[in-house]
């Protein structure tokens, strides 16, 4: 990463959003207030990782949950490169845990989308600047009043690979119709999926399910 002096005129930057209406208006900003030398836009996840290890951005704005490969995952790809992109994260699903999760991944910004732009803004900011801007209301993690449910036995091979796709979305929190425009489904045959999901593994409860998949490498 260059050095905070660095003008934002000479640094290149890589937004990913496959929302088009939001991923336009976050651009437009973006390119308004820092203009930089370089602004790639991606609604496909696979495409924008592609780009960025080929050509890594200096900044890399990128929404959490994509279609094909996982927010997580491309930001992964790039510390496994040892790559020094610069990371802000935008999520529309905060969960109690995502701030510990992304700064373990090297994230040094964190956005609600429900925010204004300005705080998108502020965050790339502060993130050239070399620091860390975490801004989003999380839900505080919720009090266990008793023993918690004992984890089914089953690892993630009792699973199809589509169930398990579906199951790691399931636990990110997201609701059956926006698993199934990710993984180009219906509502009610994701629903369908859920269903055999909670039957097959034993569990009730998505904290439970959560916690399965945590343990089975699915979180």
């Amino acid at each position: 990463m260059p050095p905070a002096a660095t003008p934002t005129s000479l640094l290149r930057f890589v937004l990913v959003d496959d929302t088009t209406t939001y991923r336009g208006l976050v651009k437009d900003a973006i390119q308004a207030r820092f203009q930089p030398k370089e602004l790639w836009d991606f609604t496909d996840g696979r495409k924008a990782l592609a780009h960025c290890l080929e050509q890594p951005p200096d900044l890399l704005i990128v929404d959490l949950y994509l279609r094909g490969i996982d927010g997580r995952d491309i930001v992964a790809e790039l510390r496994r490169r040892q790559l020094k992109t610069r990371v802000v994260v935008l999520t529309a699903h905060p969960e109690a845990q995502l701030p510990a999760e992304l700064i373990a991944l090297g994230v040094a910004g964190f956005v609600d989308k429900n925010s204004p732009l300005e705080q998108i803004e502020r965050a790339v900011q502060c993130v050239l600047e070399g620091g860390m801007f975490f801004s989003a209301t999380v839900p505080p993690p919720v009090p266990s009043l008793s023993a918690e449910p004992a984890l089914p036995r089953l690892g993630s091979d009792a699973l199809s690979q589509r169930e398990q796709e579906v199951v790691r979305l399931v636990a990110r929190g997201l609701v059956s119709k926006e698993i199934g425009d990710r993984l180009n489904l219906s509502t009610r045959t994701v629903e369908k999926h859920r269903a055999r999901i909670f039957a097959r593994l034993g569990v009730h409860d998505v904290p439970t399910l959560v916690r399965w998949c945590l343990r089975n490498g699915l979180g």
